[in-house]
């Protein structure tokens, strides 16, 4: 092989980038022999801890009873994240209504419903990091194990993976990248280890989804954390705590559980569906997103909750270019409400493309007042005047200066 001719340092990255594409046996051999030989590939079955959720558990006092209350995956989180459950109340009519208390670290015990508990041990182990080191040749054991990560060696076998092999893709000085070879149900596969921390996390995510103790029971609290998120700009935080909404919302409405909600749930269901929405706006399913909002407005129709559903709504179907529908909805959200900047630059443009130029003059002109300051206005509003114009209708539509003091103030209207 050409390439064992070649400086250790100059040999990782490519014999790593095929030892990921190729899953021929035969290449995948040659591949780690070679790696294996300039230190770059290093077995994890010094570290890797397979059982180590079956050797806690026969020290565990009622170990069985916990697991069918909380789950075992649940169980084995807490341990992860060194919390200390104390007790669990069970309620015989709703095992929804559960509570746990337990402790964290050093402080004082708290109690939460379980449907609460499970969120946010998941939540927790979602939301760590591994700070992971450039990497050198050789790389021993211990350093593989650092990159792999406590929370990765701990999560795989709760899934039934084991954590077989550690391959340097990248070495010092750029940031460590690094391949994990692993077995699962699917058998040996090789995967970046950034993807495959990612991988292990939407199991915890699905861990939530799939907890909910009923079919019609949401865990309202998951908006608080989904909010969070959103603030933050984690988007697949946001998606994996209320992507179970939808499905779980439509089965909702054909039960009288409907007429119970009060306008407190109605306004955070209202809410949690504004947020899955635009997150999936965020990532391109467009589709997804307006069914998602469309939803929302069947469970809230007056109030800023529905104002910003409509607005929501509005926008999309606006950039989409179905204005007719849009100028409806925007109109409502207008009327409900919602802020003038978030609704005008929209519906004014709308009217524009529906040849509607004095309301479009208007809304667009607000708009600039309100302070709004985007290309699309800019643009808009150069091209309402000069359509105005042309139309022998003269309205005083100021021409935008680049900065705010340039702002025109008096506006006279002659049509």
């Amino acid at each position: 092989m050409a390439l064992a001719a070649m400086p250790a340092d100059a040999v990782v990255r490519p014999v790593a980038e095929l030892l990921l594409a190729d899953s021929d046996p035969v290449i995948q051999g040659a591949c780690l022999d070679l790696l294996e030989r300039i230190g770059a590939s290093v077995s994890l079955a010094d570290c890797r801890a397979d059982d180590w959720f079956d050797r806690i558990a026969g020290q565990v006092d009622n170990f069985g009873a916990i697991c069918s209350v909380l789950g075992t995956r649940f169980l084995a989180y807490s341990m992860m994240l060194g919390i200390q459950i104390r007790s669990l109340t069970t309620d015989p009519r709703s095992a929804a209504n559960t509570t746990v208390e337990f402790e964290s670290g050093d402080d004082q015990a708290q109690t939460l419903p379980v449907g609460e508990f499970r969120l946010r041990l998941a939540q927790a182990l979602i939301q760590r990091r591994i700070e992971r080191k450039p990497a050198s040749l050789p790389l021993s054991p211990q350093a593989a194990a650092e990159m792999v990560g406590r929370d990765l060696i701990l999560l795989a076998p709760l899934f039934g993976i084991s954590l077989q092999r550690l391959v340097l893709a990248d070495v010092a000085p750029r940031p460590a990248r690094a391949l994990l070879g692993f077995l699962s149900d699917s058998g040996f596969s090789f995967m970046e280890l950034e993807e495959f921390e990612r991988f292990l996390k939407q199991k915890v995510r699905r861990d939530v989804s799939g907890a909910m103790e009923e079919p019609l029971r949401l865990d309202l609290s998951a908006v608080h954390h989904a909010r969070v998120a959103a603030e933050a700009g984690d988007v697949d935080a946001v998606v994996g705590l209320l992507e179970n909404w939808p499905g779980l919302l439509v089965t909702l409405q054909r039960t009288p559980v409907l007429h119970q909600l009060d306008d407190r749930q109605i306004d955070l269901i209202a809410e949690g569906l504004r947020l899955l929405g635009d997150a999936f706006k965020t990532r391109g399913r467009r589709g997804w997103s307006e069914e998602i909002f469309r939803l929302g407005l069947q469970f809230v129709r007056e109030g800023q909750a529905a104002g910003l559903l409509y607005q929501r709504l509005g926008v999309l179907l606006c950039e989409d270019g179905r204005f007719g529908e849009a100028i409806g909805l925007l109109r409502r959200a207008q009327g409900l409400g919602v802020e003038e900047r978030q609704v005008s630059p929209h519906l004014g443009r709308a009217f524009l493309r529906r040849e509607k130029l004095v309301a479009a003059a208007a809304l667009l002109e607000g708009a600039w007042a309100q302070g709004v300051e985007t290309a699309e206005l800019l643009a808009d509003l150069d091209e309402v005047r000069q359509r105005l114009a042309a139309a022998s209708l003269t309205w005083n539509v100021p021409v935008p200066a680049a900065s705010p003091a340039g702002r025109t103030g008096a506006r006279s209207r002659d049509r």
